[in-house]
């Protein structure tokens, strides 16, 4: 189980890395000063440089956000699912008294019921 949750989790936050790129690169480009289009790539000067190409690139990457956005709500529903069948099978750590009588193999005596407030007060 410890490994399932593992790759659940590295599934997950790969998951994430596309629409991580997204924000990334918008808020570059919006430090930056410069324009992103998805159809172009843009001139985006920084410290002498043109880093237009790199932002395009990533952006066009965070495109495909869309597709991850559903993956990731199916991995998390099979991992929702799994989790429950996987508490329903498992025992129960700290067994209720009752179960730990008949493992001992003792009877279960019933109890006498709790005498009444009339009888307590002598009436």
């Amino acid at each position: 189980m410890r490994a399932f949750r593992l790759l659940m989790l590295v599934v997950v936050i790969l998951c994430l890395v596309p629409i991580l790129a997204l924000i990334g690169a918008g808020a570059a480009a919006r430090v930056a000063g410069c324009a992103l289009d998805p159809g172009q790539s843009l001139p985006c000067p920084v410290l002498g440089s043109d880093y237009g190409d790199e932002l395009f690139s990533i952006l066009n990457f965070g495109m495909h956000t869309v597709e991850a956005i559903a993956i990731l709500g199916a991995v998390i529903v099979v991992w929702v699912i799994v989790e429950i069948v996987a508490a329903i099978g498992r025992k129960p750590r700290n067994p209720r008294p009752s179960e730990l009588d008949s493992q001992a193999g003792r009877k279960n005596a019933t109890q006498a019921p709790a005498a009444s407030r009339k009888r307590a007060r002598g009436s």
